[in-house]
């Protein structure tokens, strides 16, 4: 998988990047609206093998997000299967955010997953205080459709469905 966004490219990610998602993953504040814990290097390393099986198993996964004039990873973005459906889901490194590169990456691999992937729904989960992230989703084309409860904790429901 390939694409390219005004500053950003984006594409599978690959063993290649274990040491960035190691880094990213080990960021307390990074992880903190998804589960506040941080990652060792053989968790990051298993998380790593899902996604890049997922793209055989389910023609997706989490995708590396790059930036455009020099290919240095910055983030990953993209879908994985869940028990709750198509989840859309992404992190970047904090040299990245507030300048709308969530949106940016995240626009176009929606488009992907709907134009290319032909997926019918994508669910994205955000806690209540996320608001940056949820933000992003709105920007995204989600729509808010209510408050659900994974992983033991109370989450806020956004989907597109097509």
């Amino acid at each position: 998988m390939y694409l390219e966004t005004e500053r950003l490219i984006i594409n599978n990610l690959s063993l290649d990047d274990l040491e960035f998602l190691t880094d990213l993953d080990a960021d307390p504040l990074v992880r903190k609206f998804i589960d506040g814990k941080v990652k060792t290097i053989d968790e990051t390393r298993q998380y790593l093998s899902e996604n890049i099986d997922g793209y055989l198993r389910h023609g997706f996964g989490r995708y590396a997000v790059r930036v455009k004039e020099d290919l240095k990873p910055i983030g990953i973005c993209g879908f994985l299967m869940e028990n709750y459906g198509v989840d859309f889901g992404y992190r970047f490194s904090q040299s990245a955010w507030g300048q709308g590169i969530a949106k940016e990456a995240g626009n176009s691999v929606i488009r992907y997953g709907v134009d290319r992937l032909k997926l019918k729904r994508i669910v994205g989960i955000v806690l209540p205080d996320n608001i940056a992230s949820e933000k992003v989703l709105i920007s995204c084309g989600f729509t808010f459709v209510g408050m659900d409860e994974v992983w033991n904790k109370e989450i806020k429901r956004y989907e597109i469905t097509q």
